[in-house]
């Protein structure tokens, strides 16, 4: 009887220690949760970030953004920014061009998409003095409203406004309810990868995946990431790798616009840089054939 009152002691004491590890593990469980659906809010508030990118055409034919960015060596380089739930703000420096200075700048939200021309057209005219001193003195100036819209981009380009809108960037939200795990393909080692849903179901939707390295995801306050990003509907994929700091950003739009008036003058302005490159490229081998 003793030896059977010990066994049903020891059995119950087995249950004890049970029971006491599963609800250690549910605690743990239940503190983890906490702890990443706090660092998810905290990055859903806002954040900046600084990546390195590089962008590929999927489409048979180059898309007109991309053709653009492959113009002024664009495709690859750093991406430096802020967002908010409203708004994106963007500052691409091209690795080609190895200047301080960005190619341009991009404003986006739910309603607009925004590029920065002016400092678009001085990259330009910088790399172009810088080759041919004496078209510094030839170049007019930008005179101007700086950041010109989707709509007058795609009138200049003569494209449809929607090939040089992005506002669907603005459809990704850090919500815990739409974020589900994935494994892409070019996975890397030591990451933990999301793919995040958005309400608009069409075909040709923006696909978002978000790369955390796992050992940076609750301690470090800038966790490096790797993001895949593709656009069906622009025929681009990009991929980006670096790191993004929890913030709380104020986001405005730009009041420097161009006029709709003034895309003729800046078809005209293209039209007279182009001139004086030919000019002074054939001033440059005339002068050396004389030599």
């Amino acid at each position: 009887m003793a030896a059977s009152k010990k066994k049903r002691t020891g059995a119950r004491a087995a249950v004890v220690v049970v029971l006491c590890l599963v609800l250690v593990c549910v605690v743990a469980a239940a503190v983890a949760l906490g702890l990443v659906s706090r660092r998810v809010k905290s990055f859903a508030g806002g954040a900046s970030f600084s990546l390195d990118y590089q962008i590929t055409s999927t489409a048979a034919e180059e898309p007109a953004l991309y053709k653009v960015l492959a113009q002024f060596g664009g495709t690859s380089g750093r991406v430096d920014g802020q967002y908010t739930p409203e708004a994106l703000q963007l500052e691409l420096y091209p690795q080609a061009s190895g200047s301080s200075q960005p190619l341009t700048r991009l404003y986006i939200s739910k309603d607009e998409t925004l590029y920065d021309a002016g400092q678009l057209y001085r990259t330009l005219c910088s790399s172009i003095t810088d080759n041919h001193p004496l078209a510094g003195v030839l170049i007019p100036e930008w005179n101007m409203g700086s950041y010109i819209s989707q709509t007058q981009l795609a009138s200049l380009l003569g494209v449809d406004d929607t090939a040089t809108s992005l506002q669907s960037m603005n459809d990704f939200q850090l919500d815990l309810k739409k974020i589900k795990k994935a494994q892409p393909e070019n996975a890397k080692a030591g990451y933990l990868y999301f793919r995040l849903e958005t309400d608009d179901t069409a075909a040709d939707s923006p696909v978002l995946t978000l790369g955390v390295e796992k050992s940076g995801l609750l301690r470090a306050a800038s966790p490096a990431v790797h993001i895949l990003l593709d656009i069906p509907a622009h025929g681009i994929h990009t991929e980006l790798t670096g790191t993004v700091t929890p913030a709380a950003p104020t986001l405005t739009a730009p009041t420097s616009r161009m006029q709709d008036s003034d895309i003729a003058s800046l078809v005209q302005l293209r039209q007279t840089v182009e001139s004086v490159v030919q000019f002074v490229q054939g001033a440059a081998s005339g002068t050396q054939s004389a030599s």
